[in-house]
């Protein structure tokens, strides 16, 4: 089985990042030269204070991880004894498990927007700034243009719950969450729904977005 991930699941969240990848390539086609996004820009790896990964993120993380050679898993372990930023996956300008990385690295630095946090008063667009400085930021976006993370971050928790349902048989909650430190540590080995329940300086108001910090 791929990833200890049930079939369902799995497909679900492939589904989940294929969408997240056709809205990227939607972007680039209709607005060509406003992305900045590309191989060799690590940015964004060496600003994230924190990345917390859900269970289903972290074991599909951990699939790549595991492919890697044996001493680059050593090297990367090392690696990870370090405080983030920046990301210890970041190798040489370049994350080495890209192919299976997180929800937040995948919507990064595109306009993404949080209707849950413009109702509390709080900034709800972000992208990076190096995006869009041709048309002076978001203003006037085609609609399908901008991510809706609160949709994004809703269906990847719909999908933990099944994942969880299927892997286990027990019940999804936000608590269980991950530090990348702790996939590359070996943290999911033993892992199972009760066996620990909240991730190393989360709380349950601390609930994981798909945002970017601080871009907009």
């Amino acid at each position: 089985m791929p990833n200890e991930i049930p079939p369902q699941a799995y497909a679900a969240y492939e589904a989940l990042s294929a969408k997240v990848e056709a809205f990227q390539a939607r972007f680039r086609e209709r607005y060509p030269g406003q992305i900045e996004c590309r191989a060799g820009c690590s940015e964004c790896c060496r600003k994230i204070p924190r990345l917390i990964l859900s269970p289903v993120e972290a074991f599909y993380l951990r699939d790549q991880l595991r492919q890697l050679p044996p001493e680059e898993q050593s090297r990367l372990r090392e690696a990870s004894r370090s405080a983030m930023p920046p990301c210890p996956i970041l190798t040489n300008d370049a994350c080495l498990l890209h192919q299976n990385r997180p929800m937040l690295c995948r919507s990064y630095g595109y306009p993404t927007l949080s209707p849950q946090l413009l109702q509390i008063g709080q900034p709800a667009l972000n992208y990076c700034y190096k995006n869009l400085t041709g048309l002076g930021g978001p203003t006037g976006l085609d609609p399908d243009c901008v991510l809706n993370v609160d949709r994004v971050t809703q269906e990847l928790w719909e999908i933990n719950a099944l994942f969880v349902k299927e892997r286990w048989g027990g019940a999804f909650d936000r608590s269980m969450a991950f530090t990348v430190q702790e996939v590359l540590q070996g943290a999911l080995e033993e892992w199972s729904p009760g066996s620990r329940r909240r991730a190393p300086g989360t709380s349950g108001a601390d609930a994981r977005r798909i945002e970017a910090p601080g871009t907009g």
